[in-house]
């Protein structure tokens, strides 16, 4: 296996396409920490994160014969990854959970990474401010992109990142 780890990704993509199940444990631990961040900083709440981590891991499993490698890898996996958690969110047993009944997690103290502040910075954003954010700064998408999935223009995109921004600075220093 250590061979397949100096692969590229479309290389062990071919691999992976070809049967070879290495590869994909190759694949899936490049990426997975990443996976789970996009995840958790969408649903704020690690269980659930970690559910959807699987859940995309197994949807990237069925459909990777699908990726047509027109773009980096790792955007098809971020895109079916913010979708995937997005239509979770969207989900009715979802949405009457969100009333009350999901906890969210405060962050351990045995990780430096994941400060009280910024985790109550996320929680007093609601989810389509958190989405936008992920799609910017997790996802790298563009402002069309951005634009795009959430039916709003260019402009008014930028704006939202902009006033994000702001609004969470002034946050940070209050």
């Amino acid at each position: 296996m250590p061979a397949h780890e100096h692969f590229t990704d479309n290389d062990l993509i071919d691999a992976i396409n070809q049967g070879d199940l290495a590869s994909f444990e190759v694949l899936y631990d490049r990426y997975s920490g990443k996976v789970l961040k996009r995840c958790y900083f969408i649903c704020l709440h690690l269980e659930t994160a970690r559910d959807l981590m699987q859940e995309v891991w197994v949807k990237v499993f069925l459909h990777l014969h699908t990726f047509k490698k027109q773009s980096a890898f790792s955007s098809w996996l971020y895109r079916l990854t913010t979708n995937h958690c997005l239509n979770y969110l969207k989900s009715k047993a979802h949405s009457e959970a969100l009333a009350g009944d999901i906890p969210i997690d405060e962050p351990s103290q045995d990780n430096p990474a994941a400060s009280i502040e910024v985790h109550h910075l996320l929680q007093k954003l609601s989810l389509e401010d958190r989405t936008i954010l992920a799609m910017k700064f997790l996802g790298e998408y563009s402002y069309e992109e951005i634009a795009a999935n959430c039916k709003i223009g260019v402009s008014a995109a930028k704006m939202r990142v902009s006033r994000l921004i702001t609004r969470i600075r002034e946050e940070v220093k209050s």
